[in-house]
């Protein structure tokens, strides 16, 4: 028999050990991100991989092919290594010095999996998987009585939650624990994170909770707050600062949000304050350029250009791009463009937006000049589709544009990615 004793597990990794290999046939380690889930995952399924009977292989599945390849199956040949005694890369499967076998998959190709016996399985960063991937893996160790752990960060009320928390019977294990759990990575950077994140988005992603993600998808905004007489005086245009052009290429509407970037003088903290919009109906790029220099004929210290990444897309009625419009009529502002070459996924975007409005302590650091009317609309109106976390976009074709317009800005400048501690784990 193999143990583990390699390493020195914080409080939640042991309860995780203990009720793998004591209490329950099935567990799931759910947790804060950095808390050490893919590290305490490998080390423990390898260990019932090796201590595992001979029917069967043991299962490491991950969402995707290239997360198994860059992540799970990384980690899990560190963590095994003195136990290999071959490995065929290309087909990840790794055969033990004691006969036992260890086959990978990634959970988007289940058939694949359907065709395999598993003596046990371990389902990683399972909140990025479609439901179904678990009974697909039940179906796997129905004959050989396997054991089976999952290890991921919460994701609202999804399929995990409706396994280990609603439906949960006497063979199923949940440990839960935070981000703080992990004593590598010092409070302090745990804090700041915790400053660019929402209240609802901190409790999901550091302390590892189930959280709500319904109805209003900006709900962190209050119009008294964000776009009441503070933001009256502090956002307004600024002769002396560089403009922020932050475009969405919808034909109808066209929306533009105009923005620039200050200091809360108290705090210390950067803040974006929105201080005009441009919304143009059955209208074309050319247009909404020409409404730019019609309000600001006269600005003369730069043009940050934001927004989505298909308006490299040929435009319907010419051989030339959207951005190529807008950095030919405008070009006299000093451009410097900030364009992505893909849209950031919209869960980042909308979780940077909300953390931006009011982080986790209360600060806002968003100030909407109360003339931006369709940007006040859509942080009020806009919602998810009933029961998931997809933004409604067909319920009313004007909301969601301003929004998203707005929404490219914070990613890039705010964006939650700049603040991940990567190498930061146990």
């Amino acid at each position: 028999m193999i143990k583990l004793k390699s390493y020195k597990p914080h409080d939640g990794q042991y309860a995780f050990h203990y009720a793998v290999q004591n209490l329950y046939r099935y567990v799931a380690m759910v947790c804060g991100i950095r808390g050490g889930k893919t590290y305490s995952g490998a080390r423990e399924a390898g260990a019932q991989a090796w201590n595992s009977r001979e029917n069967g292989v043991y299962g490491i599945i991950a969402p995707t092919y290239q997360m198994l390849k860059r992540t799970t199956w990384r980690e899990f040949k560190i963590a095994v290594r003195p136990l290999i005694k071959s490995e065929n890369t290309s087909d990840k499967i790794i055969t033990f010095k004691n006969g036992r076998e260890v086959h990978g998959f990634s959970a988007d190709k289940p058939d694949r999996i359907r065709n395999a016996t598993l003596c046990g399985f371990w389902l990683d960063e399972g909140r990025e998987c479609k439901a179904g991937i678990w009974d697909v893996l039940l179906g796997r160790v129905l004959s050989t009585g396997g054991k089976g752990i999952l290890t991921t960060s919460p994701n609202s009320f999804d399929w995990i939650h409706d396994v280990f928390v609603e439906q949960r019977d006497k063979d199923y294990g949940l440990l839960q624990f935070s981000t703080y759990e992990n004593k590598h990575i010092p409070p302090a950077a745990i804090d700041d994170l915790a400053r660019k994140y929402d209240d609802k988005f901190m409790q999901q992603e550091l302390l590892g909770r189930f959280v709500v993600f319904q109805g209003q998808v900006y709900y962190a905004f209050n119009r008294k707050d964000n776009a009441g007489d503070l933001a009256f005086k502090l956002a307004k245009y600024d002769p002396s600062k560089p403009l922020g052009l932050c475009c969405d290429f919808n034909v109808n509407p066209l929306c533009w949000a105009i923005t620039q970037i200050g200091e809360n003088l108290q705090t210390g903290l950067t803040e974006a304050y929105v201080v005009d919009e441009i919304s143009l109906t059955n209208s074309n790029t050319i247009e909404a350029c020409e409404e730019f220099k019609r309000r600001y004929p006269n600005h003369y210290t730069g043009l940050d250009l934001y927004g989505d990444a298909t308006g490299a897309a040929r435009h319907s009625s010419s051989n030339v791009t959207n951005w190529k419009i807008v950095k030919s009529e405008l070009a006299k502002y000093r451009i410097t463009p900030h364009i992505p070459t893909r849209n950031p996924a919209q869960r980042d975007r909308v979780n940077a937006v909300n953390g931006l409005i009011c982080n986790s302590r209360g600060e806002r650091r968003v100030l909407v000049n109360p003339k931006c009317k369709k940007l006040i609309r859509d942080f009020e109106q806009v919602s998810y589709k009933e029961g998931t976390t997809a933004i409604d976009g067909g319920k009313d074709l004007d909301l969601t544009h301003m929004s998203d317009a707005f929404g490219y800005m914070v990613e890039k400048e705010f964006g939650l990615n700049k603040a991940k501690y990567e190498g930061l784990k146990i």
